[in-house]
């Protein structure tokens, strides 16, 4: 996860030209009104025209300088300080120009009231709140971690919240269908959370090395919906080159270096098995334990240790990302990434041709590529020490929909579509992989102690037995989601 912190630090360092946001034929010319004033967009067909025209029906109202303080473990996803945005880097000058945007229209100043490392933050809201002390009107916290919080009562229902839109594109679906119970939604998605697309677990393969070992038009494959996890293990299982010490180590040439941790869970959710579902009374419960997790759990086991083609990293920190590394040095084919990864100096500076592709399916059947975003990314959250409901709920959800018209769209289709991504098929591509990702009610209220990261448990204890892991844990596990629910009824 600390890698997922890193790899967003490097969005906002490695844009050299802030000119491209204003320049480019392929995006809409900005005129300037005057200081302070709202810029006008050209109409051009972009991507950035057409956000611009869906509106958000917020109050036209000034709070006359009021502060709208935001605690954060990432603060840059909200506020960027005067003094950083003439350094010419795209996203960070888009996410200035969307709060400046706000504070001007609204007549507000967002301010960081604290920030620290996701458990620190943690610690503050939790402290803070219960001690009924109005220090901050909105959390923007790690996933998991403020999940855990939920179960402390420390937070609003969203949909209670004045001038929510949950039907405005701003927000994640999954906010309403996946995080929501019995109409009590304390945590939250929106564009505001950048991370969340960020750090958006993918696959990428070098073009080079897969025609050169007849791998096939992997993108038709992809396109055609044949991408599942037995077409990858067939694909690598093989590719497998000693680089001359007759020992297999990490040096040699393998189909894929496979990292250990949180993109070995994803594959919970690209295989469609969330780890809750709702029952037939809208209750969420433990669903882990379906008919085809034992040869989910299977076919990963005997693709990560007993495949000549696969390396997998079980020594795997967050500091080494091996899974890359190796890609970079052209050791393998495929390589696990996240969407801040093509960005990245190294794959921008890659020789070889490279494409972006989804995490698997389980099987043909499966009608949807699905993934995850690493649980480092933010969720939103409204302390229940606001007094002004009203005001949180206009700012967060003009931030979010600014966000939507702006920052998104020149990461999505300047950063990524236009200017990093090689070729037409990696950009329809990465609407699947958009399109895919969901938020499990089980992952963002595991609060370490549900099911969420079975799979790096597991393979790490170097066995494939379920079975025995899921009875030791599911009374554990249970008593978690039950004390969610319990708790979300109270709000």
């Amino acid at each position: 996860m600390k890698r997922v912190l890193s790899l967003l630090l490097v969005f906002v360092m490695l844009f050299s030209s802030c000119a491209l946001l204003f320049s480019c034929s392929d995006k809409p010319e900005e005129v300037k009104k005057g200081d302070g004033e709202k810029k006008q967009l050209v109409d051009d067909g972009s991507i950035f025209y057409e956000r611009s025209l869906v509106k958000d029906d917020l109050p036209d109202v000034n709070y006359g300088g009021r502060e709208f303080r935001v605690v954060a473990h990432m603060p840059g996803e909200v506020f960027v300080k005067e003094e950083d945005r003439n350094k010419g880097d795209l996203i960070k000058d888009a996410h200035f120009a969307r709060t400046n945007a706000v504070e001007n229209r609204f007549g507000v100043k967002v301010s960081i009231a604290y920030t620290g490392t996701y458990s620190e933050v943690s610690s503050y809201v939790s402290k803070t709140v219960l001690s009924g002390s109005d220090e901050f009107d909105l959390l923007m916290g790690m996933a998991v971690d403020t999940g855990g919080l939920v179960t402390k009562k420390l937070f609003l229902n969203w949909h209670e919240i004045e001038n929510i839109d949950f039907d405005k594109p701003w927000w994640s679906k999954s906010t309403v269908e996946e995080l929501t119970y019995n109409g009590k939604c304390p945590i939250a998605v929106s564009d505001l959370n950048f991370s969340s697309i960020t750090s958006t677990y993918c696959m990428i393969f070098n073009k080079s090395l897969a025609a050169s070992y007849e791998l096939g038009n992997i993108y038709d494959i992809v396109l055609d919906g044949k991408w599942t996890i037995d077409k990858l293990h067939e694909m690598v299982k093989d590719l497998y080159v000693d680089d001359g010490n007759d020992t297999r180590d990490d040096n040699d040439f393998y189909g894929i270096y496979h990292d250990h941790g949180s993109c070995v869970n994803t594959y919970l959710w690209s295989f469609d098995n969330p780890v809750c579902k709702k029952d037939e009374e809208g209750v969420p419960q433990v669903a882990i334990k379906t008919d085809k997790i034992d040869t989910i759990v299977t076919k990963l086991y005997d693709m990560f240790y007993n495949t000549a083609g696969v390396y997998y990293d079980i020594d795997y920190n967050n500091e080494k990302g091996i899974s890359k590394t190796r890609f970079y040095e052209k050791k393998s084919v495929f390589a696990i990434a996240t969407l801040s990864t093509p960005t990245g100096e190294k794959l921008r500076n890659f020789e070889d041709d490279y494409g972006i592709i989804p995490y698997p399916k389980y099987d043909e059947n499966q009608a949807e590529y699905k993934t995850m975003a690493d649980g480092y990314h933010s969720v939103l959250a409204v302390p229940k020490t606001v007094k002004d409901t009203e005001f949180v709920g206009t700012i967060v959800e003009a931030l979010s929909a600014e966000t939507w018209k702006t920052v998104t769209p020149t990461l999505y289709e300047i950063a990524l579509k236009t200017r990093y991504l090689r070729d037409s098929e990696s950009k329809e591509v990465l609407d699947l992989i958009i399109d895919g990702r969901t938020f499990d009610f089980g992952f963002i209220y595991d609060g370490w102690q549900g099911f969420s990261f079975a799979l790096s448990q597991i393979f790490g204890a170097g066995n494939s037995n379920f079975q025995s892991y899921y009875d030791k844990r599911y009374k554990q596990a249970r008593l978690q989601y039950t004390t969610v629910v319990k708790a979300l009824d109270k709000i």
